[in-house]
């Protein structure tokens, strides 16, 4: 799996940070083969907290972070069925470091890349808790398949 990292410039709106993140997965259900491929972006919220001193005084700037997942998830049973949801995790890292966001943005691109474990484990995680939505979405209430 490769995980590109690149950070927009621009500080007040979530920024994506990549896009490579994916799982799939499958299983039975009512006698049918579900295909569920999962593609998860890292967004990036930066706010810059603090303020600058003025000569010989400490600065209390700094960069607050937290990357938060968008997970768009695709699933396929047969010719017709496909059924799409999006799911979002907040603040699923997060971090701040010292003076401006600007400034700082290859530090935090370098932490996020060290934690990209994590965000997989996550990942895994919402498509382990999503079996269970996507049976519901598949059977409608009061219908059962395969009998």
């Amino acid at each position: 799996m490769s995980i590109v990292l690149a950070l927009g410039l621009a500080l007040a709106a979530p920024e994506p940070v990549h896009s490579t993140l994916e799982h799939r997965t499958s299983f039975d259900h009512a006698g049918e083969r579900v295909d569920a491929h999962y593609r998860a972006r890292v967004v990036l919220a930066r706010r810059q907290i603090g303020s600058v001193a003025k000569p010989g005084t400490p600065s209390t700037l700094r960069c607050t972070w937290r990357a938060h997942l968008r997970i768009e998830r695709e699933a396929r049973s047969g010719q017709q069925l496909r059924l799409n949801r999006s799911i979002e995790r907040r603040a699923m890292l997060e971090g701040s470091r010292p003076g401006w966001c600007g400034a700082g943005e290859n530090a935090v691109t370098k932490e996020i890349a060290r934690r990209a474990g994590e965000l997989r484990a996550h990942l895994l995680a919402v498509a382990s808790e999503d079996r269970a939505v996507l049976k519901a979405e598949i059977e409608p209430k009061g219908v059962r398949r395969g009998i």
